[in-house]
């Protein structure tokens, strides 16, 4: 939803760059509408039973806070739940593409629930931020190669001992091509 919103122009509503309008102004009622709309977005996307509880909000701005309250937290057991299923998550003789579209929706996830910390400050030259990246994106090549059937270990050993370490797309595609 915070992509849709960016990708509408209207997170400012979110973030509050975008204050309520006092009723008296002349934009007021166009900041209304807008605000309407975004209510409508995020109540049609949401489930009945959370729907259900953000239906008195006046504005979007109250419905993101309260979704942001109860969902937006890092959560302890919803990470280890997670990485468990990324951990257990094998191809099992089903398609190359399905078994990387799984483990790459179970990572997304983990990426929503437990988001690389990253810096604020906009003056570091440190790239702690780039070397946290990097590092989870090998931990990802590496499960994904994991969970691999044996079929794939000669491909498997190629990748492991390229010179250059790929991406885990890269690796997807190199992998596909053999299937």
């Amino acid at each position: 939803m915070t992509n849709f919103l960016y990708a509408k122009n209207k997170m400012g509503f979110m973030n509050q760059a975008i204050e309520k309008l006092e009723e008296n102004t002349a934009e007021y009622l166009i900041w209304m509408r807008c605000d309407a709309m975004i209510k409508g977005w995020l109540t049609t996307t949401m489930e009945k039973r959370i729907r259900s509880s953000v239906k008195c909000a006046s504005a979007s701005i109250e419905i993101w806070a309260d979704l942001k309250e109860h969902f937006g937290k890092e959560s302890a057991p919803r990470a280890y739940e997670l990485k468990r299923t990324l951990t257990i998550t094998h191809q099992d003789r089903v398609s190359v593409s399905a078994y990387y579209t799984k483990m790459r929706s179970v990572c997304d996830e983990i990426q929503s629930v437990c988001p690389l910390p990253s810096c604020t400050c906009g003056k570091c030259t440190c790239n702690i931020g780039k070397k946290l990246t990097e590092s989870k994106e090998k931990e990802r090549l590496y499960e994904f190669l994991l969970g691999l059937d044996d079929v794939f270990s000669t491909v498997r050993t190629q990748i492991l001992t390229s010179k250059l370490t790929p991406t885990l797309g890269e690796a997807y595609h190199l992998v596909a091509e053999d299937e």
